[in-house]
C-alpha cells in the first residue's frame, strides 16, 4: 500500500475517532548512530532518505531521492529493516501470476484470448537522476509492545495488569503541556527513555551503487530509539477541527456532506501514535 493510501486511511480513522472519548499515546523517536536523521531526513552527496512513520503503531515507510546526475541502483535483498536486532527483509523472492484478456483480430472479428503473465518481484531498483522511489515493503514498528504493571491490593495479593495506559505506570510523570484546542494547558502522562532504557530500537540499512553490477557499493544505516511517550486525551491529540464540504455526484443527483476533519498538530515524520484500549 502506498503512503498516500495509508494517509487516507489514517485521516478517515481520525474523522471517525475524534468524536470518541479516550486516550492516545504519542511516541517520539530519536536518531542515533553515524548516519544522523534530522527533521525526518538523512542525506549525503548521492541520496536523500525521507522518513514518514506517522500512523497507528508506526510504519517503516521512507522514500529515496537520487540527488546526482547519474543513475543509482538500490539492492533490496541487501537492504533490511532491523528491529531489536532482528532482521526483516524488504525483498522476498517470489512471482505473481495474473490473467488478462488480450484482443486479437481475425478478419473483421475481434477475439479475446485469456493470457497469463508472470511478474517477478524487483530485487534491484533503478533510480534515474533527480527521481524519487519508495520502499517496496513496509513494517509496523511498535505492534507487539505492551506495558506490564504489577499492583498490590489491600490483602497483599499482587495482580498483573497488561496495558499501554501510562496512568497505570508508576514511573510515568504527570505533567502539563499547552492545549491544542484552546488556551491554557492540560495534564498528560509522559515517560522518557535513553539508549539503555528504550523499549525498542530499530535500524534501516540500505545498500546502493552507481553501478548496475554493484562493483562499488555504498551504504546508509539509520538507527532510531523510542525516546518518549506522551499520553493525552483524543481531543487534545486531534486538535481543533476544520470544517470541510464534500460534493458528490451520483448520476443525476448531487449531494453535499459536511464533515469535521482533524489534522493532528503532533504529526511528524519520525513520530507515531497508538489508540489505547480502555481497561476497566
Amino acid at each position: 500500500m502506498k503512503k498516500s493510501e495509508l494517509n487516507f486511511v489514517v485521516l478517515l480513522g481520525m474523522i471517525l475517532l475524534a468524536s470518541c472519548s479516550g486516550q492516545i499515546r504519542l511516541t517520539e523517536t530519536e536518531s542515533i548512530g553515524k548516519d544522523a536523521v534530522k527533521n525526518s531526513v538523512c542525506e549525503n552527496d548521492d541520496i536523500k532518505v525521507t522518513y514518514d512513520m506517522w500512523g497507528e503503531n508506526g510504519i517503516m515507510y521512507f522514500s529515496l531521492y537520487n540527488k546526482t546526475d547519474k543513475p543509482i541502483y538500490i539492492d533490496w535483498k541487501r537492504s533490511v529493516f532491523i528491529y531489536n536486532d532482528w532482521k526483516n527483509n524488504y525483498w522476498v523472492e517470489k512471482t505473481t501470476t495474473e490473467s488478462f484478456l488480450a484482443p486479437s483480430v481475425d478478419g473483421r472479428n475481434i477475439r479475446y484470448t485469456n493470457k497469463v503473465s508472470t511478474i517477478t518481484a524487483e530485487r534491484v531498483t533503478f533510480i534515474p537522476p533527480k527521481t524519487y522511489v519508495s520502499v517496496p515493503m513496509t513494517y509496523v514498528i511498535f505492534k507487539n509492545i505492551t506495558q506490564v504493571n504489577t499492583a498490590t491490593a489491600g490483602n497483599n495479593k499482587a495482580s498483573v495488569l497488561i496495558t499501554d495506559d501510562l496512568r497505570n505506570d508508576k514511573s510515568a510523570a504527570l505533567t502539563k503541556i499547552p492545549s491544542t484546542t484552546g488556551k491554557g494547558s492540560i495534564n498528560v502522562y509522559q515517560k522518557t527513555y535513553t539508549s539503555e532504557t528504550t523499549p525498542a530500537r530499530f535500524r534501516n540499512f540500505l545498500t546502493y551503487s552507481p553501478n548496475e553490477n554493484f562493483s562499488t557499493e555504498k551504504y546508509i544505516e539509520n538507527e532510531f530509539i523510542i525516546s518518549k511517550h506522551t499520553q493525552m486525551s483524543t481531543k487534545n491529540f486531534f486538535g481543533k477541527p476544520t470544517n470541510v464540504t464534500i460534493n458528490t455526484n451520483n448520476f443525476a443527483s448531487k449531494s453535499k456532506t459536511n464533515l469535521k476533519v482533524y489534522y493532528s498538530p503532533y504529526k511528524n515524520g519520525s513520530s507515531f501514535y497508538k489508540t489505547l484500549i480502555q481497561v476497566k
